[in-house]
């Protein structure tokens, strides 16, 4: 802290040197002036930090000099304690009321004097630290970006800094004063959580207030802004008064980080917006068709193929390649946005007939498919597009987002590459494809699912050998469910994974049913097993659960893989299978000669089964080529010691042909259509009195 600066002015030298003395010795600077014109001169020559003046002087009297100084210096910036004989009561009132701050009695008693000099200086010293605080805010203020707000709560008192109406667009004389105003400002679908959000701080729910909300704008705009603030609270804890900052976000908030492109919010407001003035137009036109509007939604093929072989960083590049690729493409009219890490959006804006969303997808596909060179990278991209046209029942943005992906949709299920426009129809496949998926859920629960088996014969004896586990679904609304409905759905939600846990027990279950019933003790069941059951290590523990649940034993249960579910993690597929192997149970490898068909894959595999593809089946009374594929199969086969099964026999001459080629087994409608449990007991055990009776 720096020495208090003193000017003591007193016409009596003798008293003036004697308070100069006292005041050094007191450690403050002292100058002496022994007039007041003299005092005038120092004052305005140099600063002070306070000033002693003798009321009664000659010439120029105390009152005068205070006058005067007082017409430029403030009390708060100068304290002035005046110096008083005895009798001068009504000088010194005067003094007082022109300006001075104190004062003290002649001759001077020094305790007092100290005293009342270190409490000016310790004011003025709080006062200046106020100001110099005060200057210090006001000035970042001033220079930040941000807008300031001050809430009096119990009097409803907003404050909203220059910066504030500045950034709402506003003048300084706009009404914007209470809490109220504010929030009819703000977007309706924020207003409530921007309320709840203030009132969960108010109740000291959270510690602080802060949200991303969208504000009016003067324009008639909505800007996206950060709203901070924290409260002051009473000794209750009770808030009194909340103050924060407010910072535009627009920019960061609409713009993708990576492509400096319009992010999903422009596009979800410019759709709103369109739907309004094409709505309008109609009106104008007296009903009319106006001219339309429509979207482009466009992705990648391949995109987590390529992240896996080069990484998000190069996804990132293709991206923003690609779509500094389709600007170049685009009317000035239409609007490119970024919906997600592998989604574009292209807002055809000006539709002068149903043609031209095809043909701006045309030029875009183009653009985008020309070879893309990352560093030593280069690769070919391809996409999958999905279109949407606006119509009269669309009413917000999403409505059509919603047509335009599940066209974009059947594009990738057709293989990607591909284009599709929207019809009705895919909103009712995919709305019909929610529901059975909501159903599935269910239908395990509700005891909806059931088991049939489909005979597996002997080819040589026509004896039964076995049954193959089939899971049918009866919805209680829908009757049957196909297979061809549910099963992929299953397998894309990891249902089949429960499901067919469940298959297994029950296939068990039923097994041990019928060997206690007395059929052949040879008797096997095949079940199932989904590529996802393969995903986790568990589905070996799972088999031997079952397997002693039902005190089966481990040869009367056969494991159905298929090539393509082996194939996608081969090296962890084998262990797996090789610990199913290890628990007795048999493995047959199902639709042999549709996929990765190999000499090695056999010899690695530890299989005792491989099933023959129906397609290989029916074409045996096709051409010669069909029997040899078959012939070829057999002897492959019997090369690795593997029983073989032909699938889907229909007619008699297909039988006699397997026959003839030494296949063992058999399975199709020729032997029987899957049956339920009774049927196969019924089945089962005429069999086993005709071999009794023989």
């Amino acid at each position: 802290m720096s020495i208090a600066h003193i000017l003591c002015v007193d016409d009596d030298i003798a008293g003036l040197t004697q308070l100069g003395q006292q005041l050094r010795q007191a450690g403050y600077t002292v100058t002496a002036a022994a007039s007041g014109q003299a005092a005038l001169d120092l004052l305005d020559a140099q600063r002070f930090d306070l000033v002693m003046l003798d009321l009664g002087m000659p010439e120029m009297s105390g009152l005068e000099v205070l006058y005067r100084v007082r017409k430029s210096i403030r009390p708060e910036d100068l304290p002035i304690i005046m110096m008083a004989e005895p009798g001068e009561d009504d000088l010194v009132a005067g003094a007082l009321n022109d300006g001075a701050d104190d004062y003290v009695s002649k001759p001077l008693h020094l305790p007092v004097a100290m005293a009342r000099i270190r409490s000016h200086l310790a004011r003025c010293a709080a006062i200046a630290a106020n100001k110099s605080e005060q200057e210090r805010f006001a000035l970042a203020v001033a220079g930040s970006s941000d807008g300031i707000w001050d809430w009096i709560i119990k009097t409803d008192q907003l404050y909203f800094s220059p910066r504030c109406l500045e950034l709402l667009g506003l003048d300084h004389d706009s009404v914007l004063d209470t809490m109220d105003n504010w929030v009819e400002l703000l977007h309706r679908d924020d207003a409530d959580a921007f309320q709840l959000a203030l009132r969960n701080h108010l109740e000291g729910i959270s510690l602080a207030f802060q949200m991303e909300c969208r504000i009016q704008h003067a324009n008639m705009t909505y800007r996206w802004f950060l709203v901070r603030g924290t409260s002051l609270r009473n000794e209750y804890g009770k808030a009194w008064r909340v103050a924060g900052s407010i910072s535009d976000i627009s920019e960061r908030k609409l713009t993708d980080a990576m492509t400096g492109l319009p992010n999903r919010i422009v596009l979800y407001d410019r759709i709103n917006q369109s739907i309004i003035k094409t709505k309008r137009r109609e009106r104008g036109a007296g009903g009319a068709p106006a001219s339309s509007f429509g979207i482009i939604l466009l992705q990648i093929d391949r995109y987590e193929t390529m992240r896996e072989a080069y990484g998000q960083a190069f996804c990132d590049l293709v991206q923003k390649a690609v779509a500094q690729r389709l600007i170049g493409t685009l009317r000035t009219t239409d609007t490119l946005t970024i919906m997600s890490e592998n989604t574009m959006c292209v807002l055809v804006d000006v539709m002068r007939d149903d043609t031209d969303l095809v043909r701006v997808a045309n030029r875009v596909r183009k653009a985008a498919e020309e070879p893309i060179t990352m560093g030593e990278e280069s690769v070919m991209l391809t996409l999958s597009i999905g279109m949407a046209q606006a119509q009269p029942h669309h009413e917000i943005a999403d409505e059509l987002i919603k047509d335009a992906t599940a066209a974009l949709n059947k594009a990738r299920d057709e293989g990607g590459g591909q284009e599709v426009v929207f019809d009705p129809e895919m909103q009712r496949r995919a709305r019909d494809r929610l529901r059975i998926e909501a159903d599935l859920h269910q239908a395990l629960r509700r005891d909806e699912l059931l088991v049939l088996y489909q005979p597996i014969v002997d080819l040589n004896s026509g004896d039964l050998a076995g049954f193959e586990a089939l899971v049918r679904w009866h919805h209680p609304t829908r009757g049957m469910v196909s297979p061809m409905d549910f099963i992929p759905i299953a397998e894309e939600t990891g249902l089949i994974v429960p499901i067919g846990t469940w298959v297994l027990q029950q296939s068990c279950r039923q097994a041990r049913a019928w060997l206690d019933a007395g059929a052949n003790p040879e008797i096997f069941v095949s079940v199932n097993v989904s590529s996802r059951q393969l995903d986790g290590p568990s589905l070996p523990d799972i088999v031997r659960a079952a397997l002693e649940t039902n005190r089966l034993e481990p040869q009367r249960l056969k494991l159905e893989i298929t090539e393509s579910a082996v194939m996608r993690d081969f090296e962890v597929t084998l262990g797996l299978l090789n610990r199913l192997r290890a628990s007795g149970a048999g493995l047959s490898l199902d639709d042999f000669g549709t996929g990765y068909s190999s000499l090695s894959l056999l010899k690695r595999l530890p299989i005792d089964t491989l099933k023959v593809d129906r397609s290989f089946v029916s074409s045996m009374g096709v051409d010669s080529a069909g029997v040899r594929m078959v012939e070829a199969i057999l002897q492959l086969a019997r090369l690795f010691r593997l029983k073989v099964v032909a699938e889907g026999i229909e007619r008699n001459e297909e039988a006699e042909l397997l026959r003839a080629l030494s296949c063992e087994y058999g399975q199709g409608w020729l032997f029987g259509k899957p049956l339920t449990p009774d049927a196969c007991m019924e089945r089962l055990l005429a069999k086993t009195d005709k071999a009794v009776a023989n």
